[in-house]
């Protein structure tokens, strides 16, 4: 087989290059701001990607130097996990930068150790109880979305009585967002320990119970104050990131690729 000309090579190697760092950054769309539900990628907390052979190095940095150590630990652990599960990965170094817990969590995370661990004597709660939470807000967060959309469109009796089956179908709506919402819902309902059957009701309470049409608007007013609150949250954690990278600490700059923080 003849080889390839030098033009030809290069072209294919910056192929291959943007193909892997393509793969690496849709892993870490996976990775969600705990509090905000939304992709570590979208909010802009993903300042550098290097790929040298089949190691990736990330260095990430967060809206505020005292952001919470326990949802900047979850990120960065995530991070790893999910950069690693590529296969053409063995190493993802994650690395946080300009925050005051950045050494005990780059060393923890690198190390594969648990939160508790990293921070011993110093965490009040647990880290899978945190995620949790957490989660649960985002799942009540998405299905107000997704019920208030269909609720506008069908009515409310129609909305509560989606089956997963109907949820399966609305995959393949001609509308956006109704598409859209109905596979950021699904992707969490599936894994929420209620039955995923195909007549099993798409819209549930944090136990597991059917939404009714009489608990519909007690149900719904929960529903807001969660989505209210990430929404609030995530804005003002977009508005603190803007600002510190326009007007940076010295030392801080962006372009700035030095080692963590002293605790």
């Amino acid at each position: 087989m003849p080889l390839l000309e030098s033009g030809a090579r290069g072209t294919a190697d910056s192929a291959d290059k943007e193909g892997r760092r393509a793969a690496v950054m849709a892993a870490l769309d996976t990775v969600l701001d705990p509090e905000l539900d939304e992709p570590v990628t979208t909010m802009g907390f993903i300042e550098a990607l290097t790929i040298e052979g089949r190691t990736a190095e990330i260095v990430f940095r967060l809206p505020t130097f005292w952001c919470s150590a326990n949802f900047a630990f979850l990120m960065a652990s995530d991070m790893r996990c999910a950069v690693e599960s590529l296969p053409f990965i063995d190493v993802a170094s994650v690395r946080l930068v300009d925050h005051f817990a950045s050494r005990k969590i780059n060393q923890g995370v690198a190390a594969g150790l648990g939160f508790a661990a990293v921070f011993s004597g110093e965490a009040e709660t647990n880290l899978e109880e945190i995620r949790r939470t957490f989660r649960e807000r985002a799942f009540l967060g998405r299905q107000e979305k997704l019920l208030r959309l269909l609720a506008g469109l069908w009515g409310v009796e129609q909305a509560l009585a989606t089956t997963m089956a109907d949820l399966d179908a609305l995959n393949g709506h001609d509308n956006d967002e109704v598409r859209g919402l109905t596979l950021r819902y699904l992707a969490m309902r599936r894994h929420e320990g209620s039955s995923a059957a195909p007549d099993a009701a798409a819209f549930i309470t944090l136990d597991g119970a059917p939404v009714t049409t009489a608990g519909y608007p007690v149900h719904l007013r929960a529903l807001r104050s969660a989505r209210g609150a990430a929404e609030a949250n995530a804005e003002m954690c977009r508005l603190y990131l803007e600002a510190r990278i326009a007007h940076p600490a010295p030392g801080c700059e962006p372009e700035n690729r030095q080692d963590e923080d002293d605790d």
